[in-house]
C-alpha cells in the first residue's frame, strides 16, 4: 500500500509538471502571436502615415538624386491627367495580395470572423450593404479586400470590390496598393462598371461580380460609440437605385464589434465638435472622429499616456452576411426608376438589415475574446437597439 501510494504521488507530481509545462508553452505561443498580430497593426499605420506625410515630401525635396524628384513628378501627372479613373474600373487588381499570410495576423488581432445567412449564386451580380461604418472600416478592409475570413471559400464564383471615397486615391503609391488588393472609389460610375464587368471575351454578360459600400459613410462615423448603432441610412437610396438600375442583389451585412474597437469623445448633435466634424466633412468629404484605443502594453507612450493610445482595442469584429435581398425588376439601366419602386425596396431593406441585426446581436456579442477584461452582461448593457437616421 505504501509503495502504491508512493507511486501515484510520483505519478501525480510528474502530470502536474506536464500540466505546467504545457502552459508555459502556451503562454509563449500566445505571447508571440500578440506580438506578431501587434506588429503587423503597427506596420500598417506605419504605412500609411509615410504614403501620406513622408513619402510626397521625400521625393520632392529630399530624394538622392535629381531624377527621382522629376520621376515622381511624372508619375503624380500621369495619374492625374491620364490614369484618374482607374479606381472606377475594377483594373490592376494583384489577388495573390489578398492572400498574404499577414492578413490573417492582422485578422486574428481582433480577431475578425465571417459568418453567411446563405449561399450566393455565382451567375447574379451583389450590391453588399456593410454597416456600420466605424471609426475606419476595419472589418470591411479584412473581410472583402483580403482572404483573412475566408470570402472566396464562403462564396465561390464572387468576384469582389470594397469601394471607398475617391480621396483616397490622390495619395501616390496608397492608390496602387488599393487598386492591387481590388478596392476602388465608391463614385456611381464605379459601381456600374465594376458590376457590369465581363471578366472574359467568352462571357457573354457580367455574372459574379460584387461591390461593397459601407453605405453610411462619414457621417455614420461620427456615430461610432461602442455598444451602439447609429446607422445613416433612412435617406440613403443611392445603393437601392444602382441595384436597379444593374438588376444586382441587395446583401445586409452587419458588423458585430466594429464599433467597439474604438473610443471617440462625447461628440453630440449640436455640440462643438460635431459643428467641427461635419464642417471638415463639407469642405474634403472625410470626417476627422476624435477617437482613441488601447497603448502598448509596455515602453515610453504606455508610461506617457497609460492605457490610451491608437491602436484598436482586441474586441472581436462579427461579420454578419444577410440573406440576398431579390430585385425582381428587371434591370431600368438608363431608363427613369419610379421613386415608389426605390422607397419600396429601400424599405424591405431596412427590414431586413434591422431583422439581421436583432436575430443575431446576442449571440455575437457573446463571442468576445477570452481575454477581454469585460464579461457578457456589461457588454448587454452597454448594447444599445438598432437606429436610423
Amino acid at each position: 500500500m505504501i509503495e502504491e501510494s508512493s507511486g501515484s504521488t510520483h505519478l501525480s507530481a510528474f502530470a502536474k509538471r506536464e500540466e505546467n509545462a504545457a502552459k508555459s508553452v502556451n503562454e509563449d505561443v500566445y505571447r508571440r502571436e500578440h506580438a506578431e498580430q501587434v506588429g503587423i497593426v503597427v506596420a500598417m499605420y506605419a504605412f500609411l502615415i509615410s504614403a501620406i506625410f513622408i513619402f510626397p515630401p521625400f521625393f520632392l525635396f529630399f530624394a538622392p538624386f535629381e531624377w527621382i524628384k522629376y520621376l515622381f513628378l511624372f508619375y503624380v501627372a500621369w495619374y492625374f491627367v491620364l490614369d484618374r479613373d482607374a479606381c472606377e474600373k475594377g483594373t490592376r487588381f494583384l489577388g495573390w495580395t489578398r492572400r498574404l499570410p499577414f492578413w490573417r495576423l492582422a485578422a486574428g488581432y481582433f480577431p475578425v470572423r465571417l459568418h453567411k445567412s446563405a449561399d450566393l449564386d455565382p451567375s447574379k451580380n451583389y450590391i453588399f450593404g456593410y454597416h456600420p461604418h466605424g471609426v475606419i472600416s476595419v472589418g470591411a478592409l479584412l473581410t472583402f479586400a483580403s482572404e483573412a475570413t475566408g470570402f472566396a471559400n464562403a462564396f465561390p464564383g464572387i468576384d469582389v470590390r470594397l469601394l471607398t471615397l475617391s480621396v483616397n486615391f490622390f495619395f501616390p503609391f496608397t492608390r496602387e496598393v488599393l487598386m492591387a488588393l481590388g478596392i476602388n472609389s465608391v463614385t456611381r460610375s464605379s459601381v456600374e462598371k465594376n458590376l457590369l464587368r465581363v471578366k472574359s471575351s467568352a462571357a457573354k454578360k457580367p455574372r459574379g461580380n460584387a461591390v461593397v459600400i459601407v453605405v453610411g459613410g462619414a457621417n455614420e462615423a461620427m456615430d461610432a460609440h461602442p455598444g451602439t448603432a447609429i446607422l445613416t441610412l433612412a435617406k440613403r437610396k443611392g445603393f437601392v437605385r444602382l441595384a436597379l438600375k444593374t438588376g444586382a442583389t441587395l446583401v445586409p451585412v452587419f458588423a458585430f464589434g466594429e464599433n467597439d474597437i474604438f473610443d471617440q469623445v462625447e461628440n453630440p448633435e449640436g455640440g462643438v465638435l460635431r459643428a467641427f466634424q461635419k464642417r471638415v466633412k463639407s469642405l474634403i468629404g472625410i470626417t476627422p472622429p476624435a477617437f482613441y484605443g488601447r497603448s502598448l502594453s509596455r515602453g515610453v507612450l504606455r508610461r506617457f499616456f497609460g492605457k490610451r493610445g491608437v491602436l484598436p482595442k482586441r474586441q472581436s469584429i462579427e461579420v454578419v452576411f444577410g440573406k440576398p435581398l431579390e430585385i425582381k425588376e428587371k434591370p431600368y439601366g438608363n431608363d427613369q426608376i419610379p421613386e415608389d419602386i426605390v422607397d419600396k425596396y429601400h424599405k424591405e431593406y431596412v427590414h431586413a438589415l434591422r431583422n439581421l441585426y436583432e436575430l443575431h446581436r446576442k449571440s455575437f456579442h457573446r463571442m468576445k475574446r477570452t481575454d477581454s477584461f469585460e464579461d457578457f452582461a456589461s457588454r448587454q448593457k452597454k448594447m444599445q437597439p438598432i437606429r436610423f437616421k
